[in-house]
């Protein structure tokens, strides 16, 4: 089974990860929210922080499934 996914990294301009915002975790929570209350449907959030690798192996799936 393939999963319609969202990965966000905040990076400043110059592509370094930037601080964590202290509000981070609510403004997750808000995009979550307004996604559940527009589809309705599960939404399985992580929060956290992941390298650059981590995210580059989500890209490869999505590509990779592009192609098919």
């Amino acid at each position: 089974m393939k999963y319609t996914t969202l990965v966000v990294q905040l990076t400043s301009d110059s592509g370094v990860p930037i601080d964590t915002p202290d509000d981070w975790l609510e403004s997750v929570m808000q995009i979550a929210s307004m996604l559940h209350s527009k589809y309705r449907c599960g939404i399985d959030v992580l929060y956290g922080e992941a390298t650059k690798e981590g995210f580059n192996i989500i890209e490869k799936e999505v590509h990779d499934n592009d192609n098919e």
